[in-house]
């Protein structure tokens, strides 16, 4: 890449926010915790794609969205235990750490960055205004892939994992025992 002013003072990076619907979304790399510098608050950010739609727009296919867990709060400990179950990775995670879990300490959160990218689940998310009026993706219900007849693509399954997204092994697949 060449080195030297563009000239530019903005540039339109072409971002879209996918249509209310219900969708099969794949984890993606890039889970990151975070902290609000004013309120102390920790969450955890979880980026998404869009893989298949099963209700609404088909060019929301292909569409990134992340979700926020708010991880210090029991809302954001259930919502992480039902991800956790949906995806199949539950009973690793408790073999690893236990019942009971510190989901805020950093091995936690890397074991989550090294497991939960590629696994899919099935969400219904809808586009609300935030507080400075831009449109937001909000995800207001989980699913297991295969839940209600789904099934998933060939092109969803994750990589190296056959089977691994297919409508009735998602609960039953076995996870990785590698760390």
């Amino acid at each position: 890449m060449k080195l030297e002013d563009t000239g530019q003072t903005s540039m339109d990076l072409n971002f879209e926010i996918p249509e209310a619907g219900v969708s099969i979304l794949q984890f993606m790399d890039g889970i990151q915790k975070r902290t609000n510098e004013k309120s102390g608050k920790t969450t955890l950010q979880l980026p998404l794609v869009i893989d298949k739609v099963v209700e609404g727009p088909e060019d929301n296919e292909g569409k990134k969205l992340s979700h926020f867990v708010p991880i210090e709060t029991a809302f954001g400990e259930k919502q992480l235990a039902g991800i956790l179950t949906m995806t199949g990775l539950i009973g690793t995670f408790a073999q690893k750490f236990g019942d009971t879990a510190d989901i805020t300490d950093d091995a936690f959160i890397n074991a989550l960055k090294l497991k939960l990218p590629g696994k899919m689940i099935k969400v219904t998310h809808e586009v609300r205004k935030d507080n400075s009026g831009k449109d937001r993706v909000n995800i207001t219900k989980f699913e297991m892939v295969g839940t209600n007849g789904t099934k998933v693509s060939a092109k969803a399954q994750p990589k190296g994992k056959p089977g691994a997204g297919s409508a009735g092994t998602a609960a039953a697949a076995p996870a990785d025992d590698e760390w």
